[in-house]
């Protein structure tokens, strides 16, 4: 993990396409998910998820690597920017100190919100709804957490697909003590120290 970076910053939109896209993708999901017909604790989301991927519709032009465990990587959309199907099992609060990033959460194990900083640098909590779409501006600390004020469950894990403009290994910075304690005061729990 970098600690500063001298990259360019790429603060981009994203494009009706890659909106639309990204809409399709969850719309089939839920569908899979909805049509399921056995016991709740049977149906495998990630792979409802790997399956809707595979669908010709959503083919990228340089497609994901959809084997395995995940994270499913290499992914690139027709605008160069890479795409990835991304499991976190645990909490991960960084910032990409010159990458715009936008996540859109599949579905959560659990309850899960969304930890970042207003445009007054004051912490906020965002429920997580499969389908909802977080963007981080560039340097914006950020983190999926277990739900507030709930037991964390031990099977806890969020799916969520990123778009992002490079290869984030190269720009994916820890946030300032300062942060942490932010994330302290309104989780509750104690911050991770890293990625």
């Amino acid at each position: 993990m970098a600690d500063a970076t001298t990259l360019p910053v790429l603060d981009h939109q994203l494009a009706e396409d890659e909106l639309a896209w990204m809409q399709g993708v969850y719309a089939d999901f839920d569908k899979v998910r909805a049509a399921f017909a056995g016991p709740k604790d049977a149906f495998n989301p990630k792979e409802a998820l790997r399956e809707v991927l595979s669908r010709a519709e959503y083919q990228l032009p340089t497609p994901m690597d959809l084997t395995g465990p995940g994270p499913w990587r290499g992914g690139r959309n027709r605008h160069g920017r890479f795409v990835a199907g991304v499991f976190l099992p645990r909490v991960e609060l960084h910032k990409h100190a010159a990458s715009r990033t936008d996540q859109f959460p599949m579905y959560v194990v659990g309850e899960s919100d969304a930890f970042s900083l207003d445009d007054n640098g004051e912490p906020v909590l965002t429920p997580v709804i499969g389908g909802s779409h977080f963007h981080n501006c560039p340097d914006a600390p950020h983190a999926f957490v277990p739900k507030v004020g709930q037991d964390v469950p031990a099977d806890w894990e969020i799916a969520f697909i990123a778009i992002t403009p490079r290869n984030l290994k190269d720009d994916t910075q820890r946030v300032s003590d300062a942060v942490r304690a932010q994330y302290e005061q309104v989780v509750g729990r104690q911050a991770p120290l890293g990625i």
